[in-house]
């Protein structure tokens, strides 16, 4: 018996697992046919028991993990993946368990009821960097720092609520995020609110600041104001709900190339920019838009899911922009009112056409171009969406995998702690988040195979694990593939087959 999502211990300690590390303590007396204990994790406790049913045989006593209630929730941690987990150590003065990267929870859940009244609320925070600060993306910048601001950056957030579960998605207009920001924001947010699923979902702007560092010794002052502007949108956001409707649909965009050409021999050669459009391919110019509105029809928000690398800004440009995401999401909000929001999809092998264009080539008049040219197709779209959703069930199931390096074997779940993120909102639409640059084949393999009408692949989420490219692209090389990438062969395959199977768990379509 389960509802739409773990209880508060449980994801507490997905926040603690970012930073690698959760630790269950225990106390058993030899013949115990049970095993009981509290767990205090990242300054939240919980209670548990592991009955013997199917005892695993563990130095001087015998318990099993196989059926753990946490109050009224089930859930299963198969032998199967403990054994994957591959960290775990036990001592023998009572019983420490410790769990370093994810034991792979299994949230079983229960035919979903009708849903109550669906309530979301909006806010935002701007996230501008001071100048003089280094940037994001280009080594050809060297050491060059901001010298302006061409337009501000921002943190939008929405909470959703089917009056059971509330989740959080924040757009950031920022290259990438860590885990530990993750991890705090998270915090932040669970301390002040009911909410214990956010998503921070970057759009990897290439002229936004550095923000990825975690220790305290090499993390700016702007980092950490970042993270708790961050957190108190979704503060703010959690404080507006108001009552609405959602529904979605889809349109197409010819904006951007596959920067991946593959010559006779097999080959990859890097194709950075195409102005004179060339066609390319794998391409994916699906462009998803999520209209959740109120009751009266006001436009609340307008989620937009495309793929493309925002790099029309080049390394010449040392000023702050979102880049076409910006242009935009400012046109969306000014004819559709309410707040836009940009999920980035699976762009790692993505460029618009005219990348890297210095200023002294109309660098910010392309920029424009282009986010025109989306907004153009977000506002054609949202007009004719119907068969609005005013009671959907949410459901929200959060996973880490340990991977692999492909160089280091030994740093296999020390710092390559993949997290996953599903998503099900009613019958129909369904998210999966990923924390990294997946090529495009990855989204378009995710869509195809889904079961469910309405599938966006959302990437940069949560963490920046570098990219993922396809096991094809591996033995084709290039940027991405062979180079700039720490991931095991495999990991982007590996992680869409563990979303599309989370998501069927989710909707009760397969069952352990």
């Amino acid at each position: 018996m389960v509802s739409s999502g773990p209880p508060p211990g449980l994801r507490t300690s997905k926040a603690q697992l970012r930073m690698s590390r959760v630790e269950f303590f225990a106390t058993l007396r030899p013949g115990m046919d049970k095993l009981s204990w509290t767990t205090t994790i990242a300054g939240s406790s919980w209670s548990a028991s592991v009955s013997n049913t199917r005892p695993c045989d563990l130095p001087g006593f015998r318990f099993n993990l196989t059926a753990l209630r946490v109050r009224s929730w089930t859930i299963r941690a198969l032998e199967r993946r403990l054994r994957a987990a591959r960290a775990l150590e036990i001592l023998r003065e009572g019983v420490m368990i410790r769990f370093v990267g994810l034991l792979s929870l299994l949230v079983l859940f229960a035919p979903q009821p009708a849903g109550a009244q669906l309530s979301a609320g909006v806010a935002r925070a701007d996230v501008t960097p001071p100048l003089g600060g280094p940037m994001y993306g280009y080594g050809a910048r060297g050491t060059n720092v901001s010298e302006g601001v061409h337009d501000p950056l921002y943190a939008k957030a929405i909470v959703l609520s089917d009056q059971s579960q509330k989740l959080a998605i924040v757009t950031l207009d920022l290259g990438s995020i860590s885990a530990g920001s993750a991890a705090r924001i998270e915090s932040i947010v669970g301390q002040q609110t009911d909410i214990e699923d956010v998503l921070l979902v970057t759009s990897h702007t290439h002229s936004g600041p550095r923000a990825t560092p975690d220790f305290p010794s090499t993390a700016s002052p702007w980092i950490r104001d970042a993270e708790e502007k961050i957190a108190q949108a979704v503060i703010e956001a959690d404080g507006r709900m108001v009552p609405v409707r959602i529904g979605v649909g889809w349109g197409e965009v010819r904006e951007g190339h596959n920067r991946r050409m593959i010559g006779a021999d097999g080959r990859a050669v890097m194709f950075w920019e195409n102005r004179e459009r060339i066609p390319t391919s794998p391409l994916d110019y699906e462009l998803g838009v999520i209209r959740v509105e109120q009751l009266d029809g006001q436009t609340l928000a307008t989620l937009v899911s495309f793929q493309c690398h925002p790099v029309v800004l080049g390394p010449e440009n040392l000023d702050i922009s979102a880049d076409y995401p910006g242009v935009f999401m400012r046109i969306v909000e000014a004819e559709l009112g309410g707040q836009a929001m940009f999920l980035q999809g699976a762009a790692g092998d993505i460029n618009p056409f005219w990348d890297k264009t210095p200023p002294a080539e109309g660098a910010f008049e392309q920029v424009e171009a282009m986010g025109r040219a989306v907004a153009e197709e977000v506002i054609r779209v949202s007009g004719s969406i119907t068969g609005f959703d005013a009671a959907p069930v949410i459901s929200v199931h959060a996973e880490v995998i340990p991977l692999a390096s492909r160089t280091d074997v030994e740093r296999t779940q020390r710092d390559m702690l993949a997290e996953i993120n599903t998503v099900l909102i009613g019958p129909d639409i369904a998210l999966a988040t990923f924390p990294g640059e997946f090529f495009v084949e990855h989204g378009l393999a995710l869509k195809a195979r889904s079961q469910f009408e309405h599938t966006f692949f959302v990437g940069y989420t949560n963490d920046a694990l570098g990219y993922f490219p396809t096991i094809q692209a591996t033995t084709e090389g290039g940027y991405g593939a062979a180079s700039s990438t720490r991931v095991e062969v495999g990991a982007g395959e590996r992680l869409v087959d563990r979303a599309l199977i989370n998501l069927l768990y989710q909707a009760n379509k397969i069952s352990p």
